[in-house]
């Protein structure tokens, strides 16, 4: 054994076969690591014993406070993620947060963040052993390169549609995603409120951004694969996505007081894939994070964006429309706090859809992504921001005129003409996809000058049209349910008698069923856990009326609606068809 082990093996507990200074270790020359021995070695020995330790209280508590005690039984030596401890979490969602904070991925995030003495590029080269550790592990079969290029490929031709929050030709050259080591950063409380920034730490800074991107962005890509092209996409997805969070803490507080656009597209793609996993809670926590810091750079201001350059300026525009859509995807389905609006935000938001001047966001050199191109995958996205706008503005109408009909006298015709300005929200909400554009109604009609490029753009607007379609019956169904709990239903031409209300859920599923019947499967997949949760919605809205319409004509059309939601959701693979398969057989 050598005297003392290198700072690699040592920031990740593991043992160290070099011998300073004459040759690196086996670990490090395996993980192409730089094998050095910087850190001043602690004191070690036996723990001291009672007689010695109550001498030294009687001294005075001074010493104390300032000595760590030592380990009895020797340091605890932790193996970066074994073979059995992968094969233990081989099942989907089997991950837990103990495991993300456990020594399972070589390094806890407790040994990162509070060493604040050691050398930062200790921890980032630890991180980045672990992940090709562990993704060799899970898929021996392909180089670390190749699995970025397959999230990559995957993210740009299925939710780059949804969400265009990236710049393809700076993802696409970071691809080999090197150790992003610093140069002019020397330790970790570099990066805290100490810090303020040279130039030349900045470019380290922009390294490290940019390697924490493009692993978040393969955490939340990686739970969409299909079993069939990744083994156990959910492992996959929760190694890049623990990874990725780790070296976001490294310089979180720098990132919080100075943040970019990467700031915000980080947090996003962590609370997507958060949320693909189930933890719902953690995931709100994480885009409630990205919300602030929107605020905080008053990205709702169209002055926000001022002297910044192009590429960064559209992307901090579509990274705050997208947190808009996110904002009120969780207040209307998970009945979360509405946060971007005009109430909170002391003012109405300024901010345009989009600017008049923007630079491509799709590398130019694809066939496929001409400027044309790119313009319908935006045209697509502002019909969506346009959907989730006039919905929360109803929503947030019926708020104002409950609480001016709980006023005194004086209040009633204020309130009749709410009830006025209510409806008019509400028909311009039902118009919103009237005029679709061509490429939207009828994807298949998209057609290209290659042959081979026809196929991706079909793809990316039948991705698109079913997003579009499945969120407007699930939002029809929720504003349906908020004007009835009211007692609003007479403003939609219905009675408030449960016999006259089913009938307009049961029609709501109907057209619902006809949408997620009538796409390629895959366009749903696509669109991944947010899908999932408005099909279960509707789900569970049959699934009342089931249980609590009288009239047997009512019940018997809403099992046979049921069944094709509950089918769907099986084949999305999502725990919600479990939960409403439950809840249906009991």
């Amino acid at each position: 054994m050598p005297p003392r082990a290198c700072d690699a093996c040592k920031a990740r507990k593991v043992k160290c076969d070099g011998f300073e200074p004459t040759a690196p270790c086996s670990n490090c020359r395996m993980s192409d690591l730089s094998c050095q021995y910087l850190q001043v070695p602690k004191k070690r020995g036996p723990k001291p014993n009672e007689s010695t330790h109550q001498s030294r209280k009687q001294r005075g508590n001074r010493s104390a406070h300032s000595e760590e005690p030592s380990n009895s039984n020797g340091p605890n030596v932790a193996l970066p993620l074994s073979a059995e401890t992968v094969s233990s979490l081989e099942a989907p969602h089997a991950i837990s947060d103990e495991h993300l904070t456990s020594p399972w991925m070589g390094i806890a995030p407790s040994n990162v963040t509070s060493q604040t003495s050691t050398d930062i590029n200790v921890s980032i080269q630890a991180l980045h052993h672990d992940l090709v550790f562990a993704l060799g592990f899970c898929m021996p079969n392909f180089t670390l390169e190749q699995i970025i290029k397959k999230c990559i490929d995957v993210h740009m031709q299925s939710l780059f549609p949804l969400c265009p929050l990236l710049h393809e030709l700076s993802i696409r050259s970071n691809m080999k995603l090197e150790t992003p080591l610093v140069t002019n950063l020397q330790t970790i409380s570099d990066l805290t409120g100490g810090f303020r920034g040279s130039s030349e730490s900045q470019e380290d800074l922009a390294k490290l951004r940019s390697y924490t991107l493009i692993v978040a962005l393969c955490a939340g890509t990686a739970f969409l694969l299909t079993p069939e092209s990744v083994p156990n996409p959910a492992l996959v997805g929760n190694i890049f996505l623990h990874t990725s969070r780790e070296m976001l803490k490294l310089y979180q507080d720098f990132d919080i007081e100075r943040p970019d656009a990467s700031s915000l597209v980080i947090r996003m793609f962590h609370a997507s894939a958060l949320h693909t996993d189930g933890k719902i809670r953690v995931a709100w926590q994480v885009l409630g994070e990205a919300l602030r810091l929107a605020e905080q750079m008053r990205l709702y201001e169209e002055r926000s964006f001022e002297g910044l350059d192009p590429v960064e300026a559209r992307l901090r525009r579509t990274a705050f429309w997208q947190l808009f859509i996110m904002d009120k995807h969780s207040a209307l389905l998970e009945d979360r706090p509405m946060t971007l609006h005009e109430f909170s935000l002391h003012g109405s938001m300024t901010t345009k859809l989009q600017d008049e001047l923007e630079v491509q966001l799709l590398d130019p050199v694809t066939t496929i992504h001409s400027i044309e191109f790119e313009d319908r995958i935006f045209t697509g996205f502002y019909i969506s921001q346009r959907l989730w706008a006039t919905a929360s503005r109803v929503v947030l109408d019926l708020q104002t005129l409950t609480r001016l009909c709980q006023c005194d006298e004086n209040a009633v015709m204020l309130a009749e003409a709410q009830r006025m300005g209510l409806t008019g929200t509400y028909l311009r909400f039902l118009s919103v996809l009237d005029n679709l554009p061509l490429f939207l109604q009828s994807p298949e009609t998209e057609m290209s000058t290659e042959a081979t490029s026809t196929e991706n753009p079909r793809r990316n607007f039948w991705v698109q049209r079913t997003n579009l379609l499945v969120t407007y019956h699930c939002l029809r169904m929720i504003l349906l349910q908020r004007f009835i709990d009211l007692g609003l239903g007479c403003l939609l031409g219905l009675s408030d008698e449960r016999v006259m209300l089913a009938p307009r859920k049961t029609e709501i599923a109907h057209d619902l069923i006809n949408v997620i019947t009538g796409v390629p499967f895959d366009s749903l997949r696509a669109n991944g856990e947010a899908c999932v949760i408005k099909i279960r919605r509707v789900g569970a809205t049959i699934l009342e009326v089931m249980q609590l319409a009288n009239a047997p004509e009512i019940v018997s059309r809403a099992k046979s609606l049921f069944s094709p939601l509950l089918d769907v959701l099986a084949k999305l693979n999502s725990r919600a068809s479990d939960e409403l398969n439950k809840e249906y057989i009991g």
